[in-house]
């Protein structure tokens, strides 16, 4: 969704901001602390320890940002009946896991090997056991797999995980949530709003050359054949049109077509 944003406050001291519109998650913010919530206990069933989780704002990243996000990394999907989400999990982030499982700590994530079939399959686990917490985003889960490509995928965010190991988890879904309808405004709310409509009086059309040509006391002949043309409006929107008048004593506009 396309949404009005400003740019963050220049560090010399501008105070004016560049306004401009920008691609915006609507995925529920709720939706996604279910999913770090679930996550979290299920970690920290699996690792015996507390566990924290700190959640990243959903994003729509750019096209190229993609494979950015993708590189090198174990990638899971999970397929639901409202949406599909990927696991995406960088090489250091996995080894964090797998190596938390065993009670141990990854080390220098600059000095990362790739993970043995043991700890493949420790992290294959890991994730499957996780991958029931993501009933808020996907719906009912229908299949779970490893997969190579993260393509398909509009909306992303990410989760640090804290305490009993540090990795940060990323989530891609294949759909992101059209805007829920608000309510709307009948005739029946707006009958007590006070309006001023206006009635307009079309005379004649008259030339410029003769409007310059005025003069303090002069008279133009108003002779209708069929009354005064006029129209009803409110503000500058015309509401109809019709023939303006006298009834009863009263000034009264005779409508004769709506707008």
């Amino acid at each position: 969704m396309r949404v009005l944003a400003f740019d963050p406050p220049s560090p010399r001291g501008r105070r004016v901001r560049e306004a401009r519109f920008r691609e915006r998650s609507t995925l529920p913010i709720a939706a996604a602390c279910l999913v770090a919530s679930g996550i979290r206990e299920a970690l920290a069933a699996i690792l015996n320890a507390p566990v924290a989780v700190r959640l990243l704002e959903p994003v729509i990243p750019t096209p190229q940002a993609w494979p950015a996000i993708a590189r090198g990394a174990a990638l899971y999907r999970i397929g639901g009946s409202a949406s599909d989400a990927v696991i995406v999990l960088r090489p250091p982030d996995a080894a964090a896991l797998a190596a938390a499982v065993f009670g141990e700590r990854a080390g220098d994530p600059s000095l990362q090997r790739p993970l043995s079939p043991i700890e493949g399959d420790v992290l294959d686990r890991t994730v499957a056991s996780v991958a029931g917490t993501f009933t808020a985003v996907c719906g009912e889960r229908e299949s779970f797999e490893r997969v190579q490509s993260i393509c398909g995928c509009v909306t992303y965010f990410e989760m640090l995980v804290e305490l009993a190991v540090e990795a940060r988890i990323g989530v891609a879904l294949s759909r992101d949530p059209s805007p829920e309808p608000h309510g709307t405004l009948g005739v029946g709310d707006l009958a007590e709003l006070p309006f001023e409509p206006s009635v307009r009086i079309e005379l004649a059309a008259v030339s410029a050359a003769d409007v310059a040509r005025l003069t303090i006391g002069a008279v133009l002949p108003l002779a209708p054949a069929h009354g005064l043309p006029a129209r009803l409006a409110l503000a500058d929107r015309t509401l109809a049109r019709g023939t303006c008048g006298v009834r009863r004593g009263r000034y009264a506009l005779a409508v004769e077509s709506v707008a």
